[in-house]
């Protein structure tokens, strides 16, 4: 009997529960079914490439590739804009609304210009796409010189006046393109070059005869029978010294409280050992310096203080003399304002 009632009792238990169930399952197809078509209603952007690898090219030459994308999703793809790197541009070239199934196209354009080795550059195509709205494009290669100079910058240093210096270019050009390096010129006066007598394509750049002291600058031209690179720029750069260096060019104060506590430091530096300092004179007379060894006796550091000034603008300057025949007297500007 016993065996029996709980057979009866596990049948009843089964029917009830068979019974009950369709009035649940519909209610949770339905939800199932609405986030479904929710998902389905959905655009996505799919590409058939990410990275585009155009081998290797020279300078000065252009590159184009077209990426080519399609609206996997259902819902409509919508492309808002194309954003590239510098010395890239891309544009898309096909509609900007895509339904399913619907292609497009976005062209790339790289301009090597004066880009040297290894290149990659991106490009983001910015959709409605919620899974990847910003879709990174990828160009990439390596760009070759057919001629090329080293160094590409000439740093002359620190020279001093009167004295010359020289330095040397390479120019180096692909062999199998017989390239002809034609003359090597500076429209400056006080640039001399010559052919290096020992070395095909290499030259002697010879800086003298320069006037003035402080900082100079100029530009080489290298012309070749390439018409890829008929011109090449090398810059130059240096400063002309004399007996003395001196630091800042302009003592300014700036804007300052009356009887407000400021100093400015003026830094010298004798290049020649044998230049020593006669004497020092300030303008206003109010203005007051006090002259001290700096690490050794070949620096010497001024220490200018403004004094019992009456407010408003100052104006003067600090005047250095000494025994150099090059820099007789070293001035240097003050200037400021007090205000009472």
């Amino acid at each position: 009997m016993n065996k029996i009632q709980t057979f009866i009792i596990t049948l009843l238990i089964f029917f009830s529960f068979i019974l009950n169930a369709p009035a649940l399952i519909p209610g949770e197809l339905k939800n199932e079914i609405d986030t479904g078509e929710k998902s389905e209603n959905k655009p996505e952007m799919f590409f058939e490439e990410q990275v585009y690898n155009f081998g290797k090219m020279y300078t000065g030459e252009n590159v184009k590739h077209e990426f080519k994308f399609k609206n996997v999703g259902r819902g409509e793809l919508s492309i808002s804009n194309v954003k590239s790197s510098c010395g890239c541009t891309a544009a898309l070239v096909s509609k900007n609304k895509l339904r399913k199934d619907e292609e497009g196209v976005v062209e790339v354009k790289f301009n090597s210009g004066h880009y040297v080795g290894k290149v990659t550059k991106s490009v983001v195509v910015n959709s409605n796409d919620p899974v990847n709205s910003k879709y990174k494009l990828t160009i990439t290669g390596e760009v070759i010189e057919e001629v090329s100079v080293s160094p590409k910058r000439i740093n002359f240093g620190i020279i001093r006046k009167g004295d010359s210096c020289t330095k040397n270019i390479a120019i180096k050009t692909v062999p199998e393109l017989k390239i002809v390096v034609k003359k090597v010129e500076s429209p400056s006066s006080y640039i001399t070059i010559t052919p290096h007598k020992e070395a095909e394509n290499s030259y002697q750049v010879i800086f003298s005869n320069y006037e003035y002291l402080g900082k100079f600058s100029g530009i080489l031209f290298v012309y070749t029978s390439s018409n890829k690179q008929e011109r090449i720029d090398v810059p130059f750069s240096g400063e002309v010294v004399g007996d003395v260096t001196f630091y800042p060019e302009t003592l300014s104060f700036g804007s300052v409280k009356y009887r407000q506590d400021v100093k400015k430091t003026v830094i010298i530096n004798f290049i020649n050992k044998e230049v020593q300092i006669k004497k020092v004179e300030v303008e206003p007379v109010s203005v007051n310096y006090t002259i001290s060894d700096l690490h050794n006796i070949s620096t010497k550091k001024i220490e200018v203080k403004l004094g019992d000034t009456m407010s408003g603008r100052i104006t003067g300057s600090l005047k250095i003399y000494t025994n150099s025949i090059i820099q007789p007297v070293i001035n240097i500007p003050i200037n400021g304002e007090i205000k009472g």
